[in-house]
């Protein structure tokens, strides 16, 4: 008697169902490992924009210059204004003259402010220092998913204020201490001394 040579019809459904679940095994691995890395990206992103703000603000601070402004026809602000929070459309939690150019050529003083709207942190920047009452700032999102920021400045005196310039003190603080709060969770505290 002959016999065939060949698999089972079960053979072939058991080999068929363990091809299936080896699949299906792969695929969740290579999903698991696909979401791991986009959410490395999106966690590298956010802390790359958290590097920029600060060296963004460091270097604002440090190019700071004694010189009052007139925005928009105003009467003249002082060259360093600190508010605990921004009310209004053009309103800033920090806002202050800074040398025009970052490398050093010479480009007129400039006026920048900075403030959480939104979950998002903002940066400002006046066309001029004394403009007319039709100028608007332009603005860019330098931070987003941002859950508080906070300014506090230091007067000579050592005492921290909320709001600058207090009501004795037109000059500018001798230190200036950020403290940005995301939405992850994180806090992180930077102090500025001039």
């Amino acid at each position: 008697m002959m016999r065939s040579h060949g698999f089972t019809l079960l053979e072939v459904l058991v080999a068929v169902a363990i091809f299936a679940l080896l699949g299906m095994a792969a695929y969740s691995g290579l999903d698991a490992v696909l979401k791991a890395r986009a959410r490395l990206d999106d966690e590298n992103h956010q802390w790359r924009a958290v590097a920029l703000f600060w060296t963004r603000l460091g270097r604002d601070l440090s190019a700071f210059v004694e010189r009052p402004a007139r925005l928009r026809g105003s009467a003249p602000q002082a060259a360093f204004l600190g508010e605990p929070v921004a009310m209004g459309e053009y309103a800033a939690q920090l806002e202050l003259t800074r040398l025009g150019a970052a490398d050093g050529g010479n480009a007129p003083p400039e006026r920048v402010a900075y403030r959480l709207r939104g979950g998002k942190v903002e940066w400002l920047r006046w066309p001029a220092l004394d403009s007319g009452p039709r100028a608007m700032p332009d603005v860019a999102v330098l931070l987003e998913r941002v859950a508080a920021l906070e300014f506090s400045y230091r007067d000579s005196a050592g005492v921290w204020n909320t709001r600058w310039p207090p009501a004795a003190n037109l000059g500018h603080p001798t230190a200036v201490k950020v403290v940005l709060r995301l939405e992850s969770g994180e806090a992180l505290t930077r102090w500025y001394a001039y």
